[in-house]
């Protein structure tokens, strides 16, 4: 993939936004109708961020230094743990990708010559790869019309919402994404699969739902995700591919730091116990992957 991007990579333009002076005025009422909601203005950080001297910063320089902050300090780390959620691997640069305060060129260009950068540069293709997707596949945005999703409910939705499964790290997460708008990305995938495999909820309403709370929100790529987790569209996760929340927190976090950080109730397990379901879990996990296989194999 990196060879590929060399070979093929078209440097970014040197043309800023101001230069380009495309639409002078936007009639107030248009502007009116299609403007973002508040709540995502706010959560994008679409204002003006103080600095620690408390002088004015655009949300595009501030993007930058998050970057060069990445860059230099979590970069070289990035590739061996950043499925380790509790710890803060991530670049905290989404948002800015996603805004347009950062563009993926000017990422890929400061990180390719730095040492680990691989692995992190694939996860900018991946999101290339999730865009391309909802412009050139004229189904990713009908999938669920296409598709016969009548064996699917919304039964335990809203126990998945509130974070009240019984299942730890899945509780844990969807707590971290009400108090925050954050969830590490790991956890975005076993959490998705988790609701539209273990609990046999169509995919569209975790879209939905991640659409409203996630502070890092952009449609193409909430879809292209949940597309993936729910083994529906192109090149997604195969049907039978369900990951155990169970082992994915054992594996990725094996003392359940994060588990004892968000649900403070379970701190008192010990390391094994506190990632397995608890006793008034919703469903058994054995028992509803195996349920799943069958009604996904239909589906798809």
């Amino acid at each position: 993939m990196a060879s590929f991007m060399q070979s093929h990579y078209s440097p970014a333009g040197e043309t800023t936004l101001q230069q380009l002076n495309t639409l002078k005025n936007i009639d107030a009422s248009m502007a009116e109708r299609f403007s973002l909601p508040r709540e995502h203005l706010a959560a994008a950080a679409f204002r003006q961020i103080d600095d620690s001297a408390g002088r004015g910063q655009s949300h595009a320089s501030h993007a930058a230094e998050v970057l060069e902050q990445f860059l230099n300090q979590r970069l070289s780390g990035y590739e061996g743990g950043r499925d380790q959620f509790a710890d803060d691997h991530t670049s905290h640069l989404a948002r800015y990708l996603n805004t347009g305060a950062l563009s993926a060129r000017q990422a890929y260009e400061a990180a390719q010559q730095q040492f680990g950068a691989e692995a992190w540069i694939r996860q900018l293709a991946w999101r290339d790869f999730f865009l391309y997707q909802g412009k050139y596949n004229e189904d990713f945005y009908r999938y669920e019309q296409k598709l016969d999703l009548s064996a699917l409910s919304d039964q335990h939705f809203e126990a998945w919402s509130e974070g009240k499964t019984g299942i730890p790290v899945i509780d844990a997460a969807m707590k971290q994404l009400n108090e925050t708008g954050e969830m590490p990305n790991r956890l975005r995938m076993v959490t998705a699969m988790f609701l539209t495999k273990n609990l046999l909820c169509p995919f569209t309403l975790g879209e939905q739902y991640f659409r409203r709370q996630l502070a890092d929100y952009d449609h193409t790529l909430n879809r292209g995700g949940w597309l993936w987790s729910s083994s529906l569209g192109y090149d997604a996760a195969p049907y039978f591919r369900i990951m155990n929340p169970a082992t994915q927190s054992a594996t990725h976090d094996p003392s359940g730091t994060y588990i004892r950080r968000w649900l403070p109730e379970l701190a008192h397990l010990p390391d094994k116990q506190i990632h397995l379901p608890q006793p008034h879990a919703i469903v058994d996990l054995k028992a509803s992957r195996a349920r799943a296989i069958e009604i996904y194999k239909e589906i798809v």
